[in-house]
């Protein structure tokens, strides 16, 4: 069992929600919780090592497109990017969690979207792109 230390300064009620998932499915057991430093930090022992990556890949995802404004006010972008969800991509930030959980026992929640989800958000950003070319070429037929 290895104890994983999870901050967030912004989505304390998605990290909640996953704690409660988790630990639920057996995945996590929850040690403490609470405000450290302005921050919501939540302090965990891995108990499923198997399941955690997954699980935490889909709580950052959900992170990164909250982190992108387009995808934050529009909530049917955000059901459009759920089939990324299962693409190669997916598979990769999985492999990638699981490696950072090996070397690390602190996790800060936007820190891991911003500067280690390169390419899911590149994958949003050319969604975005593309969508917007469509409406742009559907305008120029009409």
């Amino acid at each position: 069992m290895k104890q994983l230390n999870i901050y967030t300064t912004k989505y304390e009620n998605e990290l909640r929600d996953f704690a409660q998932k988790a630990t639920e499915a057996g995945t996590i057991e929850i040690k403490h919780s609470g405000e450290k430093r302005g921050q919501f930090e939540l302090g965990v022992v891995c108990v499923d090592r198997k399941n955690l990556p997954t699980a935490l890949t889909a709580l950052l995802m959900d992170i990164a497109e909250a982190e992108n404004p387009v995808y934050r006010h529009s909530s049917k972008l955000r059901v459009m990017v759920q089939s990324v969800r299962n693409s190669p991509i997916h598979s990769r930030e999985v492999k990638r969690m699981q490696s950072f959980l090996t070397e690390n026992k602190t996790l800060h929640l936007e820190g891991y979207a911003t500067f280690r989800m390169g390419e899911y958000r590149d994958k949003l950003d050319m969604m975005i792109y593309q969508l917007i070319k469509k409406i742009k070429f559907s305008k120029e037929e009409t």
